[in-house]
C-alpha cells in the first residue's frame, strides 16, 4: 500500500516549526505566570482574548472575509474547542507541576496517539517511514522521560492527558479543514475559550500585582494566536503522521529555558533523547522533499493553501484547461496571419 504523501512538505514545514518556536516561547510565558501564582484559568481567558485581536486582524485581510464568520459545521466547532481548551489547561497545568524540559517530553506521547488515529479516523496511509520516524523520536521521548525518584506522578498524568486530548483535537481540525477555512477553525476555538474560561474566572481570579506577570500574559496571548493559527493551517494541509512530527523540536527550547531560567541542567539522556528526535523529525522532511524533487522546491515560499476551502475557490477565477489554452492560441496566430 503506497502512503500518503505531502503536496508541499516545504510550505507545511515553515508552518509547522514557526508555530513550534511561537508555542515554545508562550509556555515559558506560561510557566512563568502560573508560577507567579496566576491560575490557569486565569491564563487561559487571556490566552485567548488577546489572540482574539490577532485572528480577527488576519481574518480582515482575506479577500473575503465576511464569509470566514460563517461555517458548515457549529457543532464540530463546539466539540473541538471543548476538547482544545481541556487540553490546554492540561498543558498549562503540567508546566506548573513540571520542568518544561519533562512536561514537553511527556507531550510527545500525542504524536504517538495522532498516528495511530489518523489512519483509522483520517483513513490516511502511514508508511514505514513515517512510522519508523514517530517510533524513533518515540525513543527519544523514553530516554528523556526515563522515571527517576523525583518523578511528579500527578504532574505526568495531566502531561499524558494533555496530549491525548490534543490528538483528538488535531484529528477534529484535519477533518473539518476539508470544507472549513484554517482561520474559521481559529476564530471558533478562541471564541470556544474566552467563554469558557470567562465562566470559571471568578471563581479562580488572581489579581496581578507584577507589571513582568502582566507582560507575559500579553506575550501568552498573542504568540499563542499566531501559533495556533499556524498549526492549524499545517494540519488541515498535510498528513496528521507529517504535521506531528515537528512538534519535536520544541523539546529543544523546552531544554534551553529550563538552563537559562530556572538553572535546571539536564542530564545527558536528555541531550541524548534531543538529538534522537530532532533527527527523526529532519528524516522524514529530508525524505519528502527528495521523494518531490523540484515541485516540493519551487513551492517553498507559496503560502497560498494546498487543499482550497470552498471561499478559496468561489473567490479563485475559473481556470481554463489546457486544450483552451491551445485553442486560444491557434485563434490568435490566425488573426495575426488574418
Amino acid at each position: 500500500m503506497s502512503e500518503t504523501h505531502v503536496t508541499n512538505p516545504m510550505q507545511v514545514f515553515v508552518f509547522a516549526l514557526t508555530s513550534t518556536i511561537l508555542f515554545s516561547f508562550m509556555n515559558l510565558a506560561v510557566k512563568y505566570a502560573a508560577e507567579s501564582g496566576i491560575h490557569i484559568t486565569q491564563i487561559i481567558l487571556f490566552r485567548n482574548l488577546l489572540a482574539l485581536p490577532v485572528v480577527l486582524l488576519l481574518i480582515s485581510r482575506h479577500v473575503d472575509s465576511q464569509s470566514l464568520l460563517c461555517t458548515q459545521k457549529p457543532l464540530a466547532h463546539m466539540v473541538r474547542g471543548l476538547i482544545g481548551v481541556s487540553a490546554m489547561a492540561c498543558f498549562f497545568l503540567s508546566f506548573k507541576m513540571l520542568p518544561l524540559g519533562d512536561a514537553t517530553a511527556l507531550h510527545f506521547a500525542s504524536p504517538i496517539i495522532l498516528t495511530a488515529l489518523s489512519v483509522p479516523f483520517l483513513k490516511e496511509t502511514v508508511g514505514p517511514w513515517r512510522w519508523g520516524a514517530v517510533v524513533v523520536g518515540l525513543i527519544g521521548v523514553i530516554i528523556i522521560a526515563s522515571p527517576t525518584g523525583d518523578t511528579n506522578v500527578m504532574g505526568s498524568i495531566i502531561a499524558l492527558t494533555a496530549a491525548l486530548l490534543a490528538a483528538i483535537a488535531a484529528i477534529l481540525v484535519r477533518r473539518m479543514g476539508e470544507t472549513e477555512h484554517s482561520l474559521t477553525i481559529v476564530l471558533y476555538f478562541t471564541v470556544c475559550g474566552i467563554i469558557a474560561s470567562f465562566i470559571l474566572c471568578p471563581f479562580f481570579w488572581q489579581p496581578i500585582d507584577n507589571v513582568w506577570v502582566f507582560y507575559a500574559l500579553l506575550c501568552i496571548g498573542i504568540l499563542g494566536g499566531l501559533a495556533q493559527f499556524l498549526l492549524t493551517k499545517a494540519y488541515s494541509q498535510a498528513p496528521a503522521a507529517y504535521v506531528s512530527v515537528f512538534s519535536y523540536a520544541s523539546i529543544v527550547f523546552a531544554i534551553g529555558f529550563d538552563i537559562i531560567f530556572w538553572m535546571q541542567f539536564p542530564e545527558w539522556n536528555v541531550w541524548l533523547g534531543s538529538a534522537i528526535i530532532v533527527a527523526s523529525g529532519l528524516l522524514i522532511l529530508y525524505r519528502e522533499v527528495v521523494h518531490k524533487g523540484r515541485q516540493a522546491r519551487l513551492s517553498m515560499y507559496g503560502l497560498t493553501p494546498i487543499r482550497p476551502t470552498k471561499v478559496d475557490l468561489e473567490a479563485q477565477p475559473p481556470r481554463r484547461r489546457k486544450s483552451d489554452r491551445v485553442n486560444n492560441s491557434d485563434t490568435d496566430s490566425k488573426d495575426e496571419k488574418t
